[in-house]
């Protein structure tokens, strides 16, 4: 006759009465184990705890890497496989120069700076400054300045992948690479004169952290300058649906220079786009609206592992730099 031990379709012990008769057990024990066997559970249920925050991140780590190869993938089609001739008729520099020219152009209009040409324009008033761009692309808008800045710093988690396989426009060689994440920037509080943000606020995974990273960067009185598509439409590379009303909403700890919402957009989803002059709030102004002048700009009107290298990168598997 067979032994039911070691038979394969021998039932499994009860775990209820496994646990029963462990209770019993630790009963006929010294009473002073017993908290030793509570605290002993609750050692148990911290660690399982720690495991599933772990597995977690992991996962989130592997769905960023796949933004971010994606995103890779479309600027070396886009520069070294003729896409942008495809696409935009121009080569990549051409294309992305003429972008990025015109809108730091606009800037010198919502800063209310002479034209282009004119004693105190644009030019003449980035070369005093220092300037932040988070989700650059591999022609940063900054670089696009014709006298340079004081000093000037692209952010991205990808930053090195545009560097190292030679993406980068010639024309951001005097700029700074940084690579990391716009949510976690390891540059020191109160850095920047002015801080750029083209088309990446929907594609981060965290927008109010990378908001509150913009806080700390922009020194009291200092300039954001930004602009994101106005979108109802979700996806892996876009998990933030934005609208004007939710822009705001995020900005609230900055006075609005000026913005203006517009058809203008850069995803075919998109709606419209909503660019905006944005200034950090000087310690005494806190809670007041926006005014006066500040910094040579007079302000038209208030609405209600680090890369370093002499190159430039694209935000967070963004679409960051593209039109």
């Amino acid at each position: 006759m067979p032994d039911e031990r070691s038979s394969p379709h021998a039932a499994e012990p009860d775990p209820g009465l496994r646990a029963r008769l462990k209770h019993l057990a630790f009963r006929m024990m010294r009473p002073g184990l017993l908290p030793v066997h509570g605290r002993l559970d609750a050692i148990e249920q911290e660690l399982r705890g720690e495991v599933r925050a772990v597995a977690d991140r992991l996962d989130m780590l592997q769905d960023d890497q796949r933004k971010y190869d994606s995103e890779l993938e479309y600027w070396r089609w886009l520069i070294k496989r003729g896409g942008a001739e495809k696409d935009f008729g121009r080569s990549f520099e051409e294309t992305f120069g003429h972008w990025t020219r015109q809108r730091m152009i606009k800037l010198g209009v919502f800063l209310g700076l002479p034209r282009v040409g004119e004693p105190g324009d644009i030019d003449d008033w980035a070369k005093e400054r220092s300037v932040i761009e988070i989700g650059a692309g591999p022609y940063p808008s900054i670089a696009s300045v014709r006298r340079g800045w004081l000093r000037s710093v692209a952010v991205d988690p990808i930053a090195r992948g545009y560097v190292e396989e030679g993406l980068i426009a010639g024309a951001a060689r005097a700029v700074v690479y940084i690579e990391a994440p716009g949510e976690r920037i390891p540059l020191p509080a109160n850095f920047a004169d002015l801080l750029v943000i083209e088309n990446c606020l929907d594609h981060v995974r965290d927008p109010k952290a990378v908001v509150r990273e913009m806080t700390r960067l922009v020194r009291p009185g200092g300039y954001v300058w930004m602009f994101v598509d106005l979108s109802n439409h979700v996806d892996h590379m876009h998990p933030h649906a934005m609208n004007e009303h939710k822009v705001r909403a995020l900005l609230e700890e900055f006075d609005i220079v000026r913005d203006e919402v517009t058809g203008h957009k850069a995803h075919p989803q998109a709606y419209g786009s909503y660019r905006g002059l944005l200034r950090r709030r000087e310690p005494s102004r806190v809670g007041a609206a926006a005014g006066g002048s500040a910094d040579g700009a007079h302000q038209p009107r208030a609405n209600g592992a680090i890369t370093a290298t002499k190159s430039g990168a694209s935000m967070n598997g963004s679409a960051a730099g593209r039109p």
